[in-house]
């Protein structure tokens, strides 16, 4: 069989008060932690220099991308200036950078369609335009007719995407990971999103399928 692309699985976990994220730091079995700070009322509070040298991604989702809380932009540039200068990896959104102006260099570049059908052509346009500085451009929609085919379109243009649907199955959610998409989520505690397996069940059905492909 061929070698398979092992996606890199995350254990996706809501950020409610500051010590969670040391709770959260106890997770070891996960190639990244990503912690949902958008779950709080005031996400400056935490101190993210305890994150240096970690494998995270902080993120501050927007509220109208499928964010738990709307917070204020300039909540969110303050954020993202401190982790970027503190070398935590961080996620944002192809809106906010495109309006703010933010570095997103070695971040990951987000697209989230949840309640209408993504363009084509604008989705290729800015995976094209973030792919060379992002480390990973995701792309996450809802079902629609044709998305398997758009999402499949969008993993065979490069090595460093990210691209499924949400409210699936979860095992769809894994097959697209099988097909290159670099990112596989899963929930530490609570789900972040409709159709996650707990990063544990990825992590072993990733290995089980690792070892038939050797």
């Amino acid at each position: 069989m061929g070698k398979l692309s092992r996606p890199y699985v995350v254990a996706s976990k809501p950020i409610l008060k500051p010590q969670d994220i040391r709770l959260a730091l106890s997770i070891d079995d996960a190639d990244f932690i990503e912690l949902r700070v958008d779950y709080m009322d005031r996400p400056l509070e935490v101190d993210y220099s305890i994150l240096k040298g970690r494998r995270v991604i902080v993120t501050l989702r927007e509220f109208d991308e499928g964010g738990a809380k709307p917070h204020d932009p300039n909540t969110k540039i303050e954020l993202l200036e401190g982790l970027r200068s503190m070398g935590i990896m961080y996620d944002v959104e192809v809106s906010f950078i495109e309006k703010f102006g933010v570095d997103y260099t070695n971040a990951i570049v987000s697209m989230h369609f949840i309640n209408s059908k993504p363009n084509t052509d604008y989705v290729v346009e800015k995976v094209l335009k973030y792919g060379d500085r992002a480390f990973i451009v995701k792309v996450v929609t809802v079902p629609f007719p044709g998305y398997k085919s758009f999402l499949v379109r969008l993993l065979e243009m490069g090595d460093n995407i990210s691209a499924f649907p949400m409210s699936v199955d979860p095992l769809e959610r894994v097959a697209f990971a099988l097909l290159g998409s670099r990112l596989l989520y899963g929930y530490v505690d609570t789900p972040t999103a409709k159709g996650q397996l707990h990063y544990k069940q990825l992590k072993e059905l990733i290995d089980v399928l690792s070892r038939y492909a050797e």
